[in-house]
């Protein structure tokens, strides 16, 4: 992708943000990330009316006034997470992993490693995600991610770099096609991002009462390959700190019935359930700045 005036953009705001906060203690970094993130939920009017649109689904029946006040801290938190990622590449293996509790989840995978056929870790732009994969990856998981690509190349390799520092493999959404499934078929951990909204080849269901289109890989993959899947959260736990806790649901079973479009519908439908629920306990950890709803037509595809 060319660099563009955005690209450019993005990565001169990267390289001052890093500059501001990499120095900084947690707290006086947090503190100036929220500052940021109240700005910009008013500066960015685009941005916000998608907030607005998206919250007026996950939190019908609530008061206008709180559904806004939730989207606000969606950008605070987003910015915190932000903040995090900058100090990221600095993280020791064993910060990471001290970091991120949920030790019975990491004990539930390694079960499911145990049958031999890999795992499809399905999440959202939600908590700290990337802190989660690498921890996952400082405890010694073959873990292969999908990521977009930036406009700016220069950004990229800095975003790209500190994960795959962390440990992680990266595919390209762009390129991904064989080497997913030579990730499962490995018996390793493969993580995919499934709250982007499509115009196309993705999979309708029903998400907080009304459809959504979203991508169908996670299930296609699962099914193809007999990987179980696990919708994955990372809940941010500590105003103060990094620290988040591992949410998984290990209870979501890939059935295969010869139907392979009801079979992936029926599985996305799973899964996008099973993270409505970590949704409406912690609604403003989730980070969708564009119409989640929006019809085909209109979906936007980055």
């Amino acid at each position: 992708m060319g660099r563009g005036f955005g690209g450019t953009f993005q990565y001169r705001a990267w390289r001052v943000v890093s500059a501001t906060l990499e120095h900084m203690p947690p707290r006086a970094g947090y503190a100036v990330a929220a500052a940021a993130g109240n700005i910009g939920y008013y500066c960015w009017p685009r941005g916000r009316r998608a907030m607005h649109e998206n919250f007026a689904h996950v939190l019908r029946g609530t008061p206008r006034k709180t559904r806004h006040a939730v989207a606000r801290r969606s950008m605070v938190n987003y910015c915190k997470y932000l903040a995090d990622f900058v100090r990221f590449p600095g993280l020791s293996p064993e910060a990471m992993v001290g970091a991120v509790t949920g030790g019975r989840e990491f004990e539930a995978l390694d079960a499911i490693l145990e049958r031999g056929q890999g795992a499809v870790i399905a999440c959202m732009h939600f908590g700290n995600w990337d802190l989660g994969a690498g921890a996952t990856a400082a405890r010694g998981y073959p873990l292969t991610v999908v990521v977009e690509t930036f406009a700016d190349p220069r950004l990229d390799a800095l975003i790209a770099g500190a994960r795959e520092r962390a440990g992680m493999n990266l595919v390209r959404m762009e390129k991904a096609g064989p080497s997913l499934l030579r990730a499962l078929t490995q018996n390793g951990v493969l993580a995919l991002l499934i709250d982007r909204p499509v115009a196309e080849g993705g999979v309708r269901v029903t998400f907080f009462g009304e459809e959504v289109e979203v991508p169908a890989g996670p299930a296609r993959l699962a099914l193809r390959t007999g990987a179980k899947v696990v919708p994955t959260a990372f809940v941010r736990t500590s105003p103060g700190k990094p620290d988040v806790t591992a949410i998984c649901d290990f209870d979501i079973e890939a059935v295969s019935t010869g139907d392979r479009d009801g079979d992936t519908k029926a599985l996305t439908q799973a899964i996008m359930q099973a993270h409505e629920r970590i949704i409406r306990q912690h609604p403003d950890q989730w980070y969708m700045f564009r119409p989640m709803w929006a019809k085909p037509a209109r979906a936007v595809v980055r």
